[in-house]
């Protein structure tokens, strides 16, 4: 029995704190989710609400869009339909944007990455195509969609 106590602090010693601290700064950072769409059906504020009501305390998330106005009224009344919060605090045109460094960009929709403006740095670049290469006119179906995908975000980078 004593040479099991002795062993097991002799590992104890040997073991490296230098990774247990690094392992724990990771744990405390909240990693960054920014959700960018073209803006004419306001879907990255959807996501951005969806994953703030899922996983407020893991993620940090905001919402860009790229064209140049943007209307979220029915998006919102969607959102509240679900009892969700629909806050376009982080909202922003992705200029705001232009000089944060994300952990996250997930592009909504094609459109919103091929307007030629500069995206922020970002470790991770996730493309997802809400419209399944048509319109995005069936706010429903979008919306089931980025639930649905978000669910699959967290079952990949919240559980890992």
């Amino acid at each position: 029995m004593a040479q099991t106590a002795s062993a097991s602090s002799n590992l104890a010693e040997s073991f490296d704190s230098t990774a247990l601290s690094e392992r724990d700064s990771r744990l405390k950072h909240k990693p960054s989710v920014l959700f960018l769409c073209d803006g004419k059906e306001g879907y990255s504020l959807v996501a951005e609400a969806i994953l703030s009501h899922k996983a407020d305390s893991h993620f940090d998330s905001y919402s860009a869009y790229t064209s140049s106005n943007c209307d979220v009224t029915s998006a919102c009344k969607t959102l509240k339909h679900y009892n969700i919060a629909c806050s376009n605090s982080h909202f922003r045109p992705i200029e705001a944007y232009h000089q944060n460094n994300v952990d996250y960009l997930i592009a909504l929709t094609p459109a919103s990455v091929q307007s030629g403006k500069v995206l922020p740095k970002y470790e991770k670049f996730i493309p997802w195509d809400i419209t399944e290469g048509g319109e995005s006119s069936d706010q429903q179906k979008a919306i089931k969609y980025i639930n649905d995908q978000i669910n699959y975000f967290l079952s990949v980078y919240l559980y890992r």
